[in-house]
């Protein structure tokens, strides 16, 4: 028996998007273990096509402000679900995996969506009601009490956790990306806590990222590299960086911090602020995006290089795996004993956290003492592989898909 997995991923390659590597390395590594991947996806493919990707345009994306069906999108997005995207897009998805699975009728199928955005788990939902489906919801970042929608109001927040509670119930496996999304999920939702599984997010090994020799210079270049937005704040430590060159503990033309990559500028300082730091030479502001590859090179150039998330408990971003092998020096703006923490901890690297909420001096004295680590940032270690290497982590995916089908000549295992 043909054993498939259709995959709804709003996000996947080509485009250029943090959402759509998980999806592509599990699919990767599932092809090579003999499964066959059907990716619906709202991503415009490459030439040549993906193997078994089916492209659906998001209609709201492609016929902006036309029809009644963008309308009343456009009106849930503002007001019922502040950042949601393609609802609409999550019938028509459905509507192709449908046509999908009847032209593969004596398959053995497991559906496997992946949020952000809502759409995919949407459109996995509305396919698997009143069918003898297997689904996965995998979640990158929680969708009920993330802390980066801080100003939904009680009304919206209602009609999250309405969402979440659903698929929650519905799924036959759901899957966190973070130690802390899952205990919070079992601790929540008691009666499904047997189906909460984590896989972290990771790094594809067939990615090869090798340190690069440091360039010989008079002065350290510390780089952020990547987009700065909703609430992902550097402000912090480019302000202390400031109070010690003003204080003498730190020589102006001794450090340059690089930013790199479109930036809010509630992300920054002031302009008077950027204007006199640039003045001062110790600060380049680079505020577009730039080729991977590119943005790879500034960074394995770098003497040091910056994590600025969003300071939230449960979630890591996917920069954190790749700095982790590019064998620099980490200076990390988090929540104490945040995943990210324990993930630097155990990784086997040089690196600082500054702790959100500390004080000035609290982060003058963090941000200092990194600047007196050793060059070498170390490699990561066996531990790090082990969690977070993409082909470890879809033997996880590929057990858990076993799990929830009948076996040979068996009865279904997760039959609700």
């Amino acid at each position: 028996m043909e054993r498939v997995v259709l995959i709804f991923a709003y996000h996947f390659p080509p485009e250029n998007a943090v959402g759509g590597a998980r999806p592509y390395r599990f699919c990767k590594y599932l092809s090579q273990m003999g499964y066959r991947c059907h990716v619906i996806t709202a991503a415009e493919p490459s030439e040549p096509p993906y193997p078994d990707c089916e492209y659906v345009p998001d209609p709201f994306v492609k016929t902006s402000r036309k029809g009644i069906g963008w309308q009343l999108e456009r009106l849930v997005r503002k007001f019922l679900m502040p950042g949601v995207t393609g609802i609409q897009w999550s019938r028509l998805a459905c509507q192709a995996a449908i046509a999908f699975l009847g032209s593969n009728p004596d398959a053995q199928v497991t559906i496997f969506s992946t949020f952000p955005p809502l759409a995919t788990h949407l459109a996995a939902f509305q396919l698997i009601r009143g069918k003898r489906l297997r689904w996965i919801a995998d979640f990158r970042d929680p969708l009920h009490d993330n802390p980066a929608d801080a100003g939904l109001t009680k009304f919206q927040r209602f009609f999250y956790r309405r969402f979440e509670r659903a698929f929650f119930d519905r799924a036959d496996i759901v899957i966190a990306n973070t130690d802390a999304m899952a205990a919070k999920w079992k601790k929540d939702y008691p009666s499904i806590r047997d189906r909460v599984h984590l896989i972290w997010n990771g790094f594809d090994p067939e990615d090869s990222i090798k340190p690069q020799p440091r360039p010989h210079r008079d002065f350290q270049i510390i780089s952020h590299v990547g987009e700065l937005y909703r609430g992902r704040s550097v402000a912090p430590l480019l302000e202390a960086i400031s109070r010690l060159i003003d204080a003498g503990r730190l020589q102006s033309g001794s450090v340059r911090v690089r930013l790199v990559g479109p930036m809010e500028s509630d992300c920054l300082p002031n302009p008077q602020f950027l204007t006199r730091a640039k003045d001062q030479g110790w600060l380049d502001l680079i505020a577009h995006q730039v080729p991977p590859q590119e943005a790879r090179s500034i960074a394995q150039t770098s003497d040091g290089l910056l994590l600025v998330p969003h300071p939230s408990p449960m979630q890591v971003p996917a920069k954190l795996f790749e700095y982790l092998r590019l064998g620099r020096p980490i200076l990390a703006y988090v929540l104490p004993d945040s995943p990210i923490e324990r993930i630097l901890k155990q990784s086997g690297v040089t690196y600082s956290c500054v702790y959100a909420g500390s004080s000035p001096q609290e982060i003058d004295n963090s941000v200092e003492s990194f600047f007196h680590l050793r060059a070498d940032g170390g490699s990561a270690n066996e531990w790090f592989t082990q969690n977070f290497d993409a082909k470890n982590q879809t033997k996880t995916l590929d057990t858990l898909i076993r799990s929830i089908h009948p076996r040979q000549g068996g009865t279904l295992e997760a039959d609700r």
